[in-house]
């Protein structure tokens, strides 16, 4: 039995059309269906992707575990250089340590810091036993002082003294009949005038003795003319008293050293600014070559 040829260029007479049809499809339309694809692929390895992330993130994010070669591997969004997660883990634990150092200091850390070495624990200090402990020295009782440290302080007792002004003894015996008054005014019966007065007037009849109130030596005698015969002493602490209104000179001497009441002179009536007073001492005391109140170093009386 004969098989029967088919003759196809009979059955598909437009075979060279149909292929002419599909070369301008592809040349046209090709592009299109290559890119479908492209976009197709893409998407598919972008979801396998994320699928893969999320299931890795949920094995490894709680306990931030990630091998070093997976980290070496994550590049920057430039592909530029290799950030590497290692770091990052080396600064979360320096933060961390420089809160828990703020936490229990109670001061903020402006920077962060390596964690510094614990230091040596001092040794222990080994007691001594009870026995051995030292005791406070007991107080010193005060001692009686011997006779020699009484006599040193007599010794100086007496130095003190000698140096210091000793108390003044009166002048002359009388009242007060024209005060001290450098700060106010008195009225001068002589001078008819109110004026200053720089000492104090001791009633007394004239050739009354007058005497040194403390001791000293006699630095000058002159006749003042407005306060007559004058003597003065000087004292110790510069202090120096004046006398005037004496009768004459002829009592002591300059330099001459005198001793407490020792008379120096006699009341007279030489005072010329005081002439029209009743016989009087016109006394004065000197601190530092200015007069002051004879009352603080004399007991005057004005009866």
């Amino acid at each position: 039995m004969e098989v029967e040829k088919v003759d196809f260029k009979k059955l598909f007479p437009d075979k060279k059309v149909t292929q002419k049809k599909i070369l301008d499809f592809f040349d046209k339309k090709g592009f299109y269906i290559v890119l479908v694809l492209c976009i197709t692929i893409i998407g598919v390895t972008a979801a396998l992707v994320t699928t893969h992330n999320i299931t890795s993130s949920k094995n490894y994010g709680s306990d931030n575990i990630i091998s070093p070669d997976m980290a070496s591997g994550i590049m920057d969004e430039d592909d530029s250089s290799t950030y590497l997660l290692e770091d990052e883990l080396d600064i979360q634990n320096a933060e961390e340590a420089a809160a828990k150092t703020t936490k229990e200091t109670g001061q903020p850390s402006n920077t962060i810091a390596s964690p510094t070495p614990k230091p040596t624990e001092e040794p222990k200090k080994t007691e001594l036993p009870k026995e051995q402990k030292a005791t406070e020295p007991p107080k010193e009782e005060k001692k009686p002082k011997t006779q020699a440290e009484n006599k040193t302080t007599a010794a100086q007792t007496a130095s003190n003294k000698e140096n210091a002004i000793q108390t003044f003894a009166m002048p002359v015996f009388g009242k007060v009949t024209l005060e001290f008054a450098m700060d106010k005014l008195v009225y001068s019966k002589t001078l008819e005038e109110w004026r200053a007065h720089s000492g104090v007037d001791l009633r007394a009849d004239r050739g009354t003795p007058v005497k040194v109130v403390a001791d000293g030596v006699v630095t000058e005698i002159k006749n003042d003319p407005r306060f007559g015969v004058t003597v003065i002493v000087e004292h110790s602490n510069g202090i120096k008293t004046l006398y005037a209104n004496l009768a004459s000179t002829d009592m002591v001497t300059p330099n001459q050293k005198v001793k407490q009441g020792e008379i120096i002179g006699s009341v007279g009536n030489t005072a010329i600014i005081e002439s029209a007073e009743p016989p009087h001492l016109h006394f004065e005391v000197l601190k530092d070559g200015k007069p002051v109140d004879p009352g603080d170093y004399l007991s005057l009386s004005s009866e």
